[in-house]
């Protein structure tokens, strides 16, 4: 699909589509891959993985990492701390059940006490430096779609919400580490949806991750975080074009050519692919 093949630019004026053709444009391009490196502090982390096996991670947590600011966890039993395996190598995962120890988590740990914006509406963050990596995962429904709005029973998608935006988080994290690349946009968004989808479910459908977006119309809204700078009518383009790219990425995930690769591989083809090569990927 080219640009000038979408339905709303015909209503674009010369700025709107030159806005359009840089929001689009392939940041992954001419990006050759490399070995991902480890971080220093991972030993650290790996002893308080083993000692939060004993006391609990909830426990582990306000002595070793928030001594100055324990929090009050609700659910003291909801919070775990592993060391997963990741595409990009090991990296440090602190899982809350409870939405509202995930948001003491993220406050105390990242933010020092001061409570981030828009925390409410967030279920992950990702923190990636040269020292320390680690991710906090929340367990309420994934981009704040319930589980009846996609069909899924509701404990079943608690679980899948969270194993979703593990993939999604390690998605961003490969991208980091391997290519040196991640950014907050709609191409990195429909990678790290996609393989969330597909490794929780086994399968991909185009029609949840527009929900999740909010393209369909429902209780997910996550696109007008990606598109606030853009116009009206350069908002419905990108919409127009990530419905294609969805469905491009369903028809190939059902591919037998799919099949054979592994999520790395996947990954990789996508980046290159850029958002628009989704729309026809195989």
């Amino acid at each position: 699909m080219e640009l000038n093949e979408l339905k709303a630019w015909q209503s674009l004026d010369d700025k709107e589509r030159a806005d359009l053709a840089e929001y689009v444009k392939n940041r992954f391009e001419g990006a050759e891959p490399h070995e991902a490196e480890g971080f220093d502090l991972i030993g650290i982390w790996k002893r308080l993985a083993a000692l939060s096996e004993i006391t609990g991670a909830a426990d582990v947590i306000n002595k070793k990492l928030t001594a100055k600011l324990p929090i009050e966890f609700h659910s003291p039993e909801g919070v775990r701390l592993e060391i997963y395996d990741s595409l990009a190598g090991e990296i440090p995962i602190i899982y809350a059940d409870d939405p509202r120890d995930f948001e003491s988590l993220v406050t105390h740990i990242i933010y020092k006490g001061k409570r981030p914006e828009n925390i409410g509406q967030t279920g992950a963050s990702f923190v990636s430096g040269k020292t320390t990596r680690f991710i906090i995962l929340s367990g309420k429904p994934y981009s704040n779609v319930p589980a009846s709005e996609i069909g899924v029973d509701e404990r079943d998608w608690a679980e899948k919400s969270m194993t979703l935006r593990r993939s999604h988080e390690c998605t961003h994290y490969y991208t980091k580490q391997v290519f040196g690349i991640s950014n907050n946009i709609l191409h990195d968004e429909l990678m790290a949806d996609f393989i969330g989808l597909y490794d929780a479910f086994g399968f991909y459908k185009a029609e949840w991750f527009l929900r999740f977006m909010g393209v369909i119309e429902g209780s997910g809204g996550r696109l007008i975080v990606y598109t606030k700078d853009l116009s009206d009518n350069a908002k419905s383009a990108v919409s127009e074009l990530l419905e294609a790219a969805a469905k491009g990425l369903e028809i190939w995930s059902q591919s037998e050519g799919f099949k054979s690769l592994s999520n790395a591989e996947r990954i990789n083809k996508m980046c290159h692919a850029g958002i628009i090569g989704m729309t026809k990927i195989n």
